[in-house]
């Protein structure tokens, strides 16, 4: 797995995320065999993916903090493009924009798909914190990364990780306003 760290800047403490990539070699490892889905072996060769906050100086409340994911595909078999707002299943009927949520948060995907042989798939995942710890739906992004894959006749690449800017998250508010319209995105990045 390669290891990628991204600094961040919360409320004017400096923290920071390690972020874990790399190519799904073994998916019952990464609990393929529990979502009885399809057979795990089918996820081999997928990227799979971690990001933990892994330093920060705040504690309680204060390191209250979660993920928002935004992914973007597109099927070219079918010639279908989704946009999916990446939450846990059973939080999906939810007003929550959260993909992980909690003090110091780690989030985790390994996505794959089945009986295609054209896909293109990306995800913006973006660290994000509100301002009053847990009171209020007032998001602040801090940081975040790109990643994703292409499957190609049939053969899975992952794409290389790269940092997200400002701008990325600029262009996700479009589709999470409407979608999360109880909640309020903040523009600007903290710090930027």
């Amino acid at each position: 797995m390669e290891v990628t760290t991204i600094p961040f800047l919360m409320r004017g403490l400096i923290g920071e995320v390690t972020v874990e990539y790399g190519t799904n070699d073994d998916p019952v490892h990464w609990g393929y065999g529990l979502l009885a889905t399809y057979a795990p072996e089918l996820a081999k060769g997928f990227p799979v993916v971690q990001a933990s906050v892994s330093s920060c100086p705040a504690h309680g409340y204060g390191a209250e903090m979660g993920w928002v994911q935004v992914v973007r595909y597109t099927v070219f078999d079918t010639d279908e493009s989704v946009i999916v707002f990446d939450v846990p299943p059973q939080l999906s009927d939810t007003d929550t924009p959260y993909m992980a949520f909690g003090v110091r948060p780690t989030m985790f995907d390994a996505p794959s798909f089945v009986d295609v042989q054209n896909v293109a798939w990306s995800a913006d995942s973006f660290l994000v914190y509100t301002p009053d710890a847990v009171l209020s739906r007032h998001l602040v992004a801090t940081c975040g990364f790109r990643w994703g894959y292409d499957i190609t006749d049939g053969m899975v690449g992952a794409r290389a990780l790269g940092l997200a800017t400002q701008e990325d998250w600029g262009r996700n508010l479009g589709d999470l306003r409407p979608r999360f319209a109880s909640w309020d995105f903040e523009p600007a990045w903290d710090g930027a």
